[in-house]
């Protein structure tokens, strides 16, 4: 199932820096490294994460190409225009504030902003959430997304949000 996610991410022109919100288990990390982005960073609130994917990664730290910084989706601890993109992975349904989220995501990046995250046909399947949760998480998320410009779009077990940032 996440194969079919990342053929969708192929397709986009990331650029050389990506904000990975919601770290996770590190597969998003693990497809930007493969792609070759010249700089990662990732954010989490979760500090075993965090840990977890530096020591995953560890020569990537230490040669500068990715770094792990402790921080929430809505208050993101960035620059403005800092990142070319910005990508998230199965984590919108974790965050408290999605607008919130989504208006940091794109105040971060210069170009592209892309979430990701299941749909209730994906409950206790590839996740713990409930079907009604993932599914109110969901409606909530494109009432946020319909607010903010994104565009979104639904496959049966996960959909994106994604915003475009022109000049």
């Amino acid at each position: 199932m996440i194969e079919e996610v990342f053929r969708d991410l192929d397709r986009y022109d990331l650029g050389d820096s990506v904000l990975d919100v919601g770290t996770g288990f590190g597969v998003l990390l693990e497809y930007l490294v493969r792609r070759g982005v010249g700089r990662i960073v990732t954010v989490d609130v979760d500090p075993s994460a965090l840990g977890a994917a530096k020591r995953r990664f560890r020569d990537l730290v230490e040669v500068g190409v990715l770094r792990a910084v402790f921080g929430r989706a809505e208050e993101l601890p960035f620059g403005n225009g800092e990142f070319h993109s910005v990508v998230s992975l199965m984590a919108l349904h974790h965050f408290s504030d999605v607008e919130a989220a989504l208006r940091e995501a794109q105040r971060v990046a210069r170009r592209l902003v892309l979430f990701y995250d299941w749909t209730e046909a994906a409950a206790m399947r590839y996740n713990p959430h409930s079907p009604e949760e993932l599914r109110a998480r969901r409606e909530e998320a494109l009432r946020a997304a319909e607010r903010l410009g994104y565009r979104w779009e639904m496959h049966e077990l996960w959909y994106k949000l994604e915003k475009r940032k022109t000049a």
